[in-house]
């Protein structure tokens, strides 16, 4: 099975890569930290401002916006 964000294999965990899976880890342990500052900080906007800030990786950014699309779709 290949990740859903690229072509590499991809790990049990939501069907990303390794470097996906890793970003995506990253994305929700950050979370709480962002939760602290912004009380009423939704699982979605704490993912649409983490896309906008220039510094983010590109491997979060990528997928930040898949999480996004996915709670749209």
């Amino acid at each position: 099975m290949k990740c859903q964000l690229c072509h590499r294999k991809a790990e049990l965990e939501r069907g990303y890569c390794q470097y996906h899976s890793k970003a995506y880890s990253s994305l929700v342990s950050g979370y709480p930290k962002w939760k602290r500052t912004y009380e009423d900080l939704a699982w979605e906007e704490y993912l649409r401002r983490v896309i906008a800030l220039p510094e983010t990786g590109i491997w979060v950014k990528e997928v930040a916006e898949a999480e996004v699309k996915g709670m749209i779709e």
